[in-house]
């Protein structure tokens, strides 16, 4: 039997994971639920992800990224936006009384937790948690790092992507009852490689690091075991990072010539069309993710399916999901001696991955969300606890 359509709210305001956000509307709306997504306007440069349809740009509408401001001042502005953008929420929840209202990011954890317990008087509260850690181990502002928590244990279902994520929260006070794992679906790209893109004009072995810069990201850790490969090696070999730098690369810039590593690193400090993505991902004969900390990692799911080997930390998504030995190497975290190992396996053996099994479908993250909208619509209707029977995996 078919089942009436839900309507869901989804809380995106900075779209930090929008290619994310595309896809789970797609899975969405194949099982059934119309979702509306509470976003930014699209910025100059952006390729809109979501359809039109589905979205309410309504955060960030005067101040957004505010470059003309002095950076202390645009802390606060932006702040201040924020909470504008979360009282046109509350003010959307009360007009249009959707069925549940899905948080996928907690961007101001102190502002963000008053509209929760606002909304959470008039229907259910999910909230997807991607990164367990607190900002990846980052230094963040006061604001930011306070009652980081609160949130979680306030939301009436709270869903993660690894079972690693889910015994970190559990461990924290979460309550196990409403936790919830459902991993990451797949990404890919609009673009596909150019003529130029599927040229190897170099003929060493290239390594991507490919997203936005940061310090959990262990640029420096690579630096540190590039530094030890053979020489021989070395010459057989490129580093190529591309991504819009979120820290100070000084440093690490002046580290590559003190080592004398400029001719091995390819540095792209910017963010990246599609067709630059679709070009770079064709050059790559393999990925690199020397992460500190990760719980999913929406890089891993874009490159997953296009058949070269990644060499990446035992953690999170990659530790649960990555075969050693057979799609890649997992390297203990910030060791420096076993990545440089892997890496130079990798140039040696010339290493390919075998063909990947099918993985998560959309569709089926799609169903499984929905059930987990309709056990907390069914729990706060019946006045109960939340269940200790956990949603299943999307079915393959």
């Amino acid at each position: 039997m078919s089942r009436p359509p839900l309507n869901a709210l989804l809380v995106d305001p900075s779209l930090f994971t929008a290619p994310y956000d595309a896809a789970l509307t797609e899975g969405l709306l194949a099982a059934g639920v119309q979702p509306m997504w509470a976003v930014r306007p699209t910025r100059k440069g952006d390729r809109p992800e979501i359809p039109e349809a589905n979205t309410d740009a309504f955060f960030y509408k005067v101040i957004d990224e505010a470059p003309g401001l002095p950076r202390a001042l645009r802390a606060l502005a932006k702040g201040l936006s924020h909470a504008v953008g979360l009282v046109q929420l509350c003010r959307r929840v009360v007009v249009r009384r959707p069925a549940v209202v899905h948080f996928q990011w907690v961007v101001v954890p102190p502002l963000d937790t008053l509209a929760i317990l606002f909304i959470r008087m008039r229907c259910p509260v999910v909230l997807t948690v991607h990164d367990t850690v607190p900002f990846n181990g980052e230094r963040m502002s006061l604001l930011q790092n306070l009652a980081f928590d609160l949130p979680i244990k306030l939301a009436d279902r709270v869903i993660v992507h690894t079972q690693a994520g889910r015994e970190r929260l559990v461990k924290r006070g979460v309550s196990a009852g409403k936790l919830a794992v459902i991993p990451h679906g797949p990404l890919r790209l609009q673009a596909t490689p150019s003529p130029a893109g599927l040229r190897r004009d170099d003929p060493r072995w290239s390594f991507v690091l490919f997203g936005e810069i940061k310090p959990y990201k262990g640029l420096d850790v690579l630096i540190e075991a590039v530094a030890r490969l053979p020489a021989d090696v070395r010459r057989q070999s490129r580093f190529i990072v591309a991504g819009r730098p979120r820290m100070d690369l000084a440093p690490l810039q002046a580290r590559i010539e003190a080592l004398k590593l400029g001719d091995c690193f390819d540095l792209r400090l910017q963010r990246l069309s599609e067709q630059e993505m679709a070009d770079l991902f064709a050059q790559a004969h393999a990925f690199v993710f020397p992460y500190r900390q990760i719980d999913a990692s929406g890089v891993y799911y874009l490159v997953k399916s296009l058949g070269k080997w990644m060499i990446a930390s035992r953690v999170g998504i990659f530790a649960e999901d990555l075969q050693h030995g057979a799609q890649g190497a997992l390297v203990p975290p910030e060791d420096i001696g076993a990545l440089a190992t892997a890496l130079a396996d990798a140039v040696i053996h010339r290493s390919m991955p075998r063909p990947l099994p099918p993985g998560s479908t959309w569709a089926g993250v799609g169903v499984t969300t929905r059930a987990l909208y309709q056990q907390a619509i069914d729990a706060r209707s019946a006045g109960a606890r939340p269940p200790k029977v956990q949603p299943q995996p999307p079915v393959q």
